[in-house]
């Protein structure tokens, strides 16, 4: 064997002239600042090491090191062709080392610390590594990701050299981006390699050692590879573009993010996450029905991108940073930790504090790596460039640092080789309070795998009630000492994690679960564990169970009230379901779903569930998901029929009509005749069962909703919903009835909706109509208009045919449209957009780097530039898609998290916006078969394609049907327009940028700049009015009513507006919401969100102070942890509602009509389902009835005075009521009534 080469360097100098703005290892260290009593200290840099991206210690305290020096472009393979996100196609697939092209990636080993851990020799381990991107030590050698490939480099006989070439375990890692591969491997303590893999490449996983094994695919997800097996596994998919994950001391996997806003995503076994779904697709599983999103946080700080992060377990830091997350803040140039609490299955998390802070831009973050010392180790890039933008490779490849984050100036770097010690002194090392020592330790128990470790390691798990006992778990089933007794010992063990390890450790191997050996009773009483933590563990593995097991076990979890109360629980549980029944489906003939065994075996939610009030909820949502499954795919429909059986007809039917939304069928299948037979019989006027009918052709159900659309006096919610299902359908006799409405609607909401439906009408002869009713439309119709008639070439001809000869008005057309019409390759029409418009070329790039120069010059020279006016521009320019500081749309990224303070990265976004976009926020270009071209940002929705985009400052959604897809490909033009700055002065620019690269929202509001005054005792400005606005009701789209309501507000009074919008029901935490403390009253209009902790503290502070509140509809239910907010602060008895589409007359009440807050207020009608509250408190005095045609009258409207403070709350709230004058008058009286004064006017 050769010998290798041993070269060591003396860190002195610093080789190769530093580069413009480049600090020595010395400068850069004086420049860190870090919290009291911590140190930061160089241990390796240029030229000893360049470009680290991921760090590792051995058993023998020597540092690992990965060079990716070769990156962004594999050496000896030639780009293809590469798209705006860099993906890129290469010439080849190459083969692997030693036969494949050579690079410049290697492993370094650094070795021979001084007393200070300052590695002074280095040796290479392995060299022309060729876009490796994860390394991890273990069994004997080096486990190696070099896309495509998972490389083992075994080196048996420990002389860091390898043995010979290295062998492929896998192959079939995604090439496509080399900022987005597969990454950071790690041992988890099941003795599992885990490793993380990025969002923009797609892996189609071979494993060489199981050739039968099905490729899997996937783009971004945690996978595992089981040494001894040699099993891959795709443990979790979707989480973003992931790069590191770490395991906490009870053996949770929590990975890094790169969605701004977020921290970290705890990992469940068999779970899905969020992705980029206008990118990459849909997940790969279309039964999903949804997925998890991150670890809810409170307070983030920094860019978008955390990567490299650990769970800090050691005793050499103060206590308030152990067992918390501690992570790289790449665009930040930092290092944060954050604070994780345990809540329920999972956590949530915020902003601990800063660990280590630069005004050094070169200072890039990648890994942390915990060292035997107890200190955290540092790989810095060090590179001024950070963004993968640009493909050109100017990075800056002669420089890289290693630092050592020391606290109280120590302590002495020790002298360890753990590979010498005995097996007692290995087990002993499982109780080290510093996890390197448990990890490494249980590594070499994994690789020696001596029985006799076994039984003191039985002893430990018998005494130890903490995470030791853990520790000894895992230690048995690695080294392989798992039995039975061990899995009897965990199942009773005192601890939650350990309860919930051995169901996860015994069901990940098959051959390792006692199937028959655990009766249904026992798996009952696992199922009624009072821990979520277990219970979570359970619906995990119940999906690897054979179903004889799963079956009881699901049974159990959903009898357990713990599972409707916890946020995964849900989801967990479908998922296990899902996995049982599509297993099911591939194995069993349709001819067997009338058999009673058979339909049994799809009885996967227990009917007792559904008969008991605190678990009907779940029950019932998983009875729907199962019949929305089961109606996907033909072979489903015999199972579902069989069901009704068992499960009300009326949730089946829920569930079909889920399955079918967006999709239209020849007819009535046979074997879904049964059911809907019952449903006839069960409630033979549900509107749901006439949709689902509709999409099946039935004659009499088309006729119906053809009725309701004509009929002007339904309530517009049913009308919308009757033209939404015959436009899906293409129902050839609602075309005229679409356009007689079209003509005689009075709704602006009902036109939009009408011309939407018209789209799907291929007849030439509707431009013409539209043309005709242009006038007639608002300028939202008229948009609306003109995006319809684009859609179609022959519509879009037409349509600049009337414009060129002047009967269409020549303002009404743009440039945007004109690209638009020349998007349709019609030869013709382009030659008539082009006699108007000229060549459609885009600005060059030399013009807009012309345009970035000068906004900088003009930005640089303005001295008097006002963030709070600015805030005016950002939300006239940028809210209606963006968010900023917590107020804004939600279509393109939010710009909290986004690299702000760098001026001429937003200078070249804004200006040039399409020579970057994010992946999602991809607009997508849709044809139809019927030649339809439509765009707007993708959501995939199962059988449905969401488009969304802009019109009239509003974000407008609309669904196109799979069925009609004939193609869908990337736009390379962003949704967000060119020239956005054009229309400003520099005076508006400045304040514009001063607003984007503020840190906090402006407090209050700035005149234009003045000359200086000489007096110098100016009185004090008193701060505006400042109301919040907390939104949260998705079922009534409060943030589209707030948002308008906030508008009308800030026009009309000078106060200030914060809206605080919920990203979803389920979330725990609601993101600026501190804010809310500094507000004098709030609006609260949110329906049953989950929020915990800080966020929920916050609120109910808030409700139970001395400021005045609004309650809007939902609000009686805002809040689902905290229901009884309606009796104690509103005054209400929400008990449910009459029933949606009834039209109620609103009146004052008797005695009511002269009240302040109904000054101006005449009667109205409302199309809000009528809520009953039949107890109201005593001390409120009714201000307005409501009253449907069936007679009922209930309050709708009423105010309170509370330990002096006043409170108002109505139950409208319905969309349409926000447009209504008398609405509008009723909310700004009630909020000048609650404040005591007049909303001050702005002059």
């Amino acid at each position: 064997m050769l010998r290798c080469l041993l070269w060591s360097v003396v860190i002195v100098g610093m080789g190769p002239a530093l580069a413009w703005g480049q600090r020595t290892p010395e400068q850069a260290v004086a420049g860190m600042k870090l919290p009291p009593g911590f140190s930061v200290r160089c241990i390796a840099h240029e030229p000893m090491i360049r470009q680290p991206v991921s760090l590792c210690f051995d058993a023998r305290g020597r540092l690992w090191v990965l060079q990716y020096l070769q990156y962004p472009q594999y050496a000896g393979l030639k780009p293809v062709r590469q798209d705006q996100y860099l993906r890129t196609i290469w010439d080849k697939v190459p083969e692997p080392p030693p036969r494949g092209p050579k690079g410049a990636d290697k492993i370094t080993i650094l070795y021979d610390p001084d007393e200070h851990g300052v590695f002074r020799k280095a040796k290479d381990f392995v060299t022309g590594l060729n876009i490796a991107s994860g390394f991890c030590l273990g069994h004997g050698g080096v486990y190696v990701a070099q896309p495509p490939y998972l490389l083992f480099y075994a080196d048996r006989d420990g002389d860091d050299v390898p043995d010979g070439d290295p062998e492929v375990l896998l192959e079939g890692f995604g090439m496509d981006d080399t900022h987005s591969l597969a990454n950071h491997l790690k041992w988890g303590p099941d003795g599992w390699l885990y490793g993380a893999a990025g969002s923009t490449s797609t892996s189609r996983i071979r494993n060489p050692h199981h050739p039968n094994d099905p490729i899997v695919e996937f783009q971004q997800g945690i996978w595992r590879f089981h040494p001894l097996t040699k099993k891959f596994e795709l443990f979790s998919e979707g989480g973003g573009n992931t790069y590191g994950l770490d395991f906490d001391r009870h053996g949770q996997l929590i990975a890094g993010t790169n969605w701004g806003g977020y921290a970290m995503l705890h990992q469940f076994p068999g779970a899905y996450y969020i992705k980029g779904f206008a990118k990459h697709g849909p997940l790969h599983n279309p039964y999903t029905f949804g997925y998890f999103d991150h670890v809810p946080y409170k307070n983030f700080k920094g860019g978008h991108v955390t990567c490299g992060g650990i769970l800090y377990d050691a005793d050499l830091y103060p206590e308030a940073l152990r067992h918390q997350y501690l992570a790289c803040n790449l665009l930040s140039n930092a290092i944060y930790w954050h604070k994780l609490e345990a809540v329920g299955a999972s956590f949530r998390a915020e902003h601990g504090g800063e660990l280590l802070e630069t005004d050094d831009p070169w200072f890039r973050p990648l890994d942390l790596c915990l060292g035997p010392d107890g200190c955290v180790y540092v790989a810095d890039w060090y590179d001024r460039r950070a963004a993968h933008l640009d493909p050109i490779d100017n990075w800056h490849k002669d420089s890289g640092r290693i630092y050592r984050i020391e606290y109280q100036g120590g302590p002495r770097y020790p002298q360890v080789d753990l590979t010498r010690k005995s097996l007692a002194e290995l087990v002993a090392l499982l109780r080290h309070p510093n996890k390197w020592y448990r990890t490494t330790a249980r590594q070499l128990l994994a690789e020696r795998r001596d029985p006799a470790a076994y039984a003191a390691l039985r002893q430990m798990l018998e005494q130890e009630r903490d995470w030791p006992a853990l520790e000894a778990l895992w230690g048995l089933y690695a080294s392989g000492g798992w039995s039975d007794a061990v899995l009897q010992l965990g199942l009773a063990h005192a601890h939650e994690q350990v309860r919930a390890w051995t169901i996860r450790l015994a069901a990940d191997m098959p051959e390792r679960w006692p199937a028959g050996r655990l009766s249904p009773q026992q798996l009952r009483a696992l199922g009624q564990d009072s821990s979520p933590v277990v219970l979570a563990q359970l619906a995990c593995s119940a999906r690897r169970m054979p179903p004889a097991e799963a079956r009881p076990l699901l049974h159990s979890l959903q009898n357990n009230p713990r599972s409707v109360r916890d946020t995964h629980l849900p989801l967990l549980l479908w998922w296990a379901i899902e996995e049982q029944v599509t297993r099911w489906l591939a194995t069993t003939s349709t001819s067997a779903a009338g058999q009673s065994p058979a339909t049994a075996a799809m009885e996967w939610i227990a009917p007792d569930a559904l008969t008991r009030p605190e678990t009907r909820p779940l029950a019932e949502e998983l009875v729907i998901k199962l019949a929305r499954r089961l109606s996907a795919e033909e072979r489903g429909y015999p199972f579902l029929a069989a069901l009704a059986q068992t499960y009300p007809p009326s949730l089946l039917l829920r569930g079909l009509a889920q399955g079918l939304e967006g999709r239209s069928l020849p007819g009535v299948p046979e074997p879904l005749r049964s059911l809907l037979d019952a449903c006839q019989r069960e409630h033979p006027e549900d509107p749901l069962l006439r949709v689902v009918q509709a999409r099946m052709q039935v004659p009499a159900a088309l006729a119906e909703l053809r009725r309701i659309v004509a009929q002007p006096q339904a309530p517009e919610k049913d009308r919308l919903t009757a033209l939404q299902v015959l436009q899906q359908v293409r129902d050839p006799q609602a075309k005229e009835l679409f356009q007689a409405q079209l003509r005689a609607s009075g709704s602006d909401t009902l036109r939009l909706a009408l011309l939407g439906a018209l789209e799907a009408y291929d007849d030439p002869a509707l431009a013409d109509f539209v043309l005709q009713q242009y006038a007639s439309l608002s300028p939202a119709g008229q948009r609306r208009a003109v995006q319809l008639l684009l859609s179609r070439p022959a519509w879009t001809w037409t349509l600049f045919q009337q414009w060129e000869a002047g009967r269409f008005p020549k303002a009404h057309l743009t440039l945007d449209h004109a690209r638009a019409a020349v998007a349709h390759n019609h030869p013709p029409l382009t030659a008539l957009v082009e006699k108007h418009f000229g060549k459609l070329a885009p600005a060059t790039s030399g013009e807009k780097q012309a345009r970035i120069a000068w906004l900088n010059l003009v930005l640089s020279r303005e001295k008097h530039a006002d963030a709070t006016r600015g805030k005016a521009l950002f939300h006239k320019l940028c809210a209606a898609c963006h968010q900023l500081h917590g107020e804004g749309g939600k279509i393109g990224p939010d710009l909290t998290t986004a690299d702000r303070h760098n001026r001429l990265y937003l200078l070249t976004h804004i200006v040039d916006p399409s020579a970057y976009i994010r992946p999602e926020y991809l607009v997508q270009t849709v044809l139809t078969h019927d030649e339809r071209r439509l765009s707007g940002i993708a959501a995939d929705q199962g059988s449905t394609v969401l488009l969304t985009t802009v019109v009239n400052d509003q974000p407008v959604t609309f669904s196109v049907p799979k069925a009609d897809i004939a193609d869908i490909r990337p736009s390379p033009v962003s949704l967000m327009p060119e020239r956005l700055l054009d229309s400003l002065s520099d005076q508006e620019v400045a304040d514009l940028f001063a607003y984007l690269q503020s840190q906090a929202p402006p407090s209050a509001p700035s005149a234009p700049p003045a000359k200086e005054q000489t007096s110098t005792t100016q009185p004090a400005k008193r701060r505006p009015l400042r109301l919040a606005l907390i939104s949260g009701s998705f079922e009534y789209k409060s943030d589209a009513s707030l948002r308008q309501f906030r508008k009308l507000l800030e026009e009309r009074y000078a106060l200030e507006c914060v809206l605080l919008s919920a990203q979803a029901e389920k979330d725990t935490s609601l993101p600026g919401i501190e804010q809310l403390q500094e507000c004098d009253a709030a609006i609260f209009f949110t329906r049953r969100l989950r929020l915990e902790g800080e966020s929920l503290k916050i609120i109910q502070e808030f409700a139970r102070s001395s400021k005045p509140i609004v309650g809007i509809r939902t609000a009686s239910h805002g809040f689902q942890n905290w229901l009884e907010m309606d009796k104690e602060i509103f005054g209400g008895d929400y008990q449910g509602h009459y029933g949606a589409g009834v039209v109620c007359e609103v009146r004052p009440a008797p005695g009511a009509s002269e009240h302040p807050v109904l000054r101006g207020v005449r009667p109205f009608r409302s199309q809000g389902s009528l809520y009953k509250n039949p107890r109201l408190a005593p001390d409120v005095q009714v201000l307005l009835t409501g009253t449907i045609p069936s007679g009922q009258t209930e309050p709708v409207a009423w105010v309170r005075t509370l330990k002096g403070r006043r409170i108002f709350y109505t139950s409208l709230g319905h969309p349409d009521d926000f447009q209504d004058e008398n609405f509008q008058r009723l909310l700004l009286n009630a909020l000048e009534w609650t404040l005591q004064q007049p909303l001050p006017s702005r002059r």
